[in-house]
């Protein structure tokens, strides 16, 4: 075995859009067949083959390529769910010899009148000619005669066999894994939660594991994620066909692999704060289906290969790329899964096909006149019921439409089930949640149009400054980009680093470097920014909040030494105890007499009594600061005008004489430069909003021509 070190490893190049995968993997072999002994039931195809529990649904044996994928896994391996009762009534609900051997669709329904919690959990595999794997569907049922229940974790795992040692999630989470029995010597961490264990053994000795470290949010991920093996060349992949039946919007994040080689699909988990709204009255009835999606397994080209020089360069590249072809093929795999949706073939009544089912277009626009260049790209915008007027990142057991909108702000929402839905929209563009005033029915085998939708985001006055990224996220700040594989990284080091707080100054530092992702415990953190003029007399000014996540904090905020408000979220988002970048989503806006501002220097002080949160975005609004922001997509900390070390010279700007210019783009691109002593020609450039730099001031520039 070799070592790659914790460095994740990036994907290549290669794109798995170009890859010729079809739906299932293949569509030519040998009859499909079902049988039945000893109270389990066989399913084959000639290429994979099953051996499932009609009593639990679990499949204690998978066969592909002539060896058993779970073998020498945890429990001896195998696929189970969570919340089925080990009651299950098998039933034959498509049978191969009615249509040719194309297809077989086998049932476990579990009654679940005394269970806790009290749903009845259906289990659905399907095998077809040629698939190099095979589909399986949970279905969740609550009967009026059933008592109230809360949903608790719903989810299907696999404890892979002990062959699979490479994990792969995303881009970062892309690596050569600890061995089962390193996994099995590892030791409590002092401290930390249960989850984080030390290794003892192995290639990552003394170094920390953790399963949400491979945490994910599922409508950021490219639809597949799994395990291969670098001696076997073979991988093992949970696909996602759509997103429509998963908790929580597409900003929920949930556990995918974790060490000891197991696979998790989750529906429906309160980790991160999200998808927790899981209530069912007694007397009411509620149906949902989880699925079907496909489990893909693949075989790289070649043989695999071991190799015990755990140093060298070339052996590390070699299994590099090995992982990342059968990742990059999975990928494509899931991407052919998502065109062929919904299946045709899956014989549930309650699965709507694409003749029962809409899709619901339209053009977002941003109309804020504080940011007039605000971008209505990349931004998420979904449907959702209103369940009680939950917000939809609280929802569990209704369903989802979400896509995110293109250049322009255009949109299609494809596959939408009947029924009557909020539309939502967030992201880069501005700050706050979009969602329209009137529901949007939907019906089947309609096509809705529904024109130009715009969101007039609140404001109360112009921007001063900005910090952060009204994403949701906390990627763009210090360590929020990390790739949390260590309790360290956001935990024990903490203190050193930061244990007397942040004074982040406007106009000087980025926040890329200095404003941390999370702020832990009882501290408080300042921000210094200087204003050329005083606000307008008699105005309000605000500052918008917008954290990632919380968990028990409770920030002050004080303007040059006045308390304006403090911020009490709901409930608990644990991301930092989790090693993530966020959880369920808070904000908040505290108006204030624009008098607490001043000309010269001004500071926000934010004091935190303990608990710990995420950042999200914070922006401060006041008119007649002489503070001109543009605040569009990945937009920096705004810089107030000091002194002008640039003048205006017909279409052209001026350095100082010492420095040269740079026109900036708010994505921090430099488009333009100039060196020292000489002009900086705009005639060539678009007509926008942009930062010109000399030496080390920078000022806002709006370009028309």
């Amino acid at each position: 075995m070799y070592k790659l070190g914790m460095t994740i490893v990036s994907l290549s190049v290669l794109a798995a859009s170009a890859l010729a995968n079809v739906p299932g993997g293949g569509t030519t072999g040998a009859n499909v067949t079902v049988t039945e002994a000893g109270g389990n039931v066989t399913m084959s195809n000639g290429i994979v083959t099953l051996t499932i529990q009609e009593a639990s649904g679990t499949i204690t044996n998978i066969t592909w390529g002539g060896r058993n994928l779970l073998a020498g896994g945890t429990e001896g391996g195998k696929v189970y769910w969570e919340l089925e009762e080990g009651n299950g009534v098998y039933k034959l609900l498509t049978d191969p010899t009615t249509n040719g051997g194309d297809c077989a669709v086998v049932q476990m329904s579990m009654n679940g009148a005394a269970a806790t919690p009290a749903l009845d959990v259906t289990i659905d595999y399907a095998l077809l000619r040629g698939n190099t794997g095979f589909y399986a569907c949970g279905i969740l049922s609550h009967p009026a005669n059933y008592p109230a229940v809360n949903g608790g974790e719903w989810r299907v795992n696999i404890y892979c066999g002990g062959m699979f040692d490479w994990l792969s999630v995303d881009a970062k989470k892309n690596r050569l894994m600890c061995t089962m029995s390193d996994w099995a010597n590892a030791i409590a961490v002092a401290g930390a939660p249960k989850e984080v264990m030390e290794l003892t053994t192995g290639i990552y000795k003394g170094e920390d594991e953790c399963k949400y470290s491979y945490s994910a949010d599922y409508g950021e991920l490219e639809g597949g994620w799994g395990w291969s093996s670098d001696t076997d060349n073979i991988g093992i992949w949970t696909t996602m066909p759509s997103l429509e039946y998963y908790q929580g919007g597409p900003k929920k994040r949930e556990l995918t692999c974790q060490a000891g080689v197991a696979m998790l699909n989750m529906f429906g988990g309160s980790h991160y704060g999200m998808g927790n709204s899981e209530i069912v009255a007694a007397g009411a009835t509620m149906r949902k289906i989880y699925g079907p999606f496909f489990y893909y397994f693949n075989q790289g080209v070649g043989a695999g290969f071991i190799d015990n020089n755990i140093n060298d360069p070339s052996t590390q590249a070699k299994a590099l790329a090995q992982a990342n072809s059968l990742f990059l093929d999975a990928q494509a795999q899931s991407a052919a899964e998502q065109s062929a949706w919904p299946y045709t073939w899956f014989p549930d009544t309650g699965y709507k096909q694409e003749s029962g089912r809409g899709t619901v277009t339209g053009t977002f626009a941003i109309s804020d006149t504080g940011a007039r260049n605000a971008s209505p790209a990349n931004m998420w915008i979904g449907l959702a019921p209103d369940d009680g007027g939950v917000s939809f990142q609280e929802q569990f057991f209704t369903y989802q439409f979400w896509v995110k909108t293109g250049a322009g702000g255009v949109f299609t929402i494809p596959h939408v089930l009947p029924g009557t839905y909020n539309l939502w929209a967030f992201g880069p563009g501005d700050v706050g949640t979009f969602k329209n005033a009137t529901p949007i029915t939907v019906t089947a085998g309609q096509s809705l149009n529904l024109g130009t939708v715009t969101w007039t985001p609140p404001r109360t006055a112009s921007t001063i400054w900005q910090i952060g990224i009204p994403d949701r996220d906390s990627h763009e700040f210090l360590n929020g980009d990390s790739l949390y594989m260590y309790w360290p990284t956001s935990w024990v080091n903490y203190a050193a680093d930061f244990g007397t707080g942040i004074t982040y100054t406007v106009g000087t530092d980025d926040y890329a470097t200095k404003w941390n992702y999370s702020m832990m415990n009882a501290q408080t953190w300042k921000v210094n920014f200087t204003l050329p003029t005083a606000p307008t007399a008699g105005t309000n000014g605000r500052l918008y909040v917008g954290l990632a996540s919380s968990d028990g904090s409770n920030p002050q905020f004080s303007l040059n030494g006045t308390v304006i408000g403090n911020f009490q979220p709901g409930f608990t988002s644990d991301a930092v105890t989790r090693l993530g970048s966020h959880g369920a989503f808070w904000d908040t806006a505290v108006v204030f007499n624009a008098n607490l501002l001043k000309a010269g220097a001004n500071t926000l002080t934010i004091t935190q009594g303990g608990g710990n949160l995420t950042w999200d975005c914070l922006r401060m609004e006041a008119d007649g600061t002489g503070i001109v922001y543009s605040n569009v997509v990945n937009e920096k900390s705004p810089l107030p005008l000091v002194r002008r070390a640039i003048s205006w010279q017909g279409t052209a700007l001026e350095g100082d004489g010492v420095h040269g210019v740079d026109l900036v783009r708010a994505d921090g691109r430099i488009i333009a430069h100039s060196n020292a002593g000489q002009r900086l020609d705009l005639s060539h450039i678009s007509h926008g909003i942009y930062f010109a730099r000399c030496g080390a001031e920078v000022f806002p520039v709006a370009w028309t021509r």
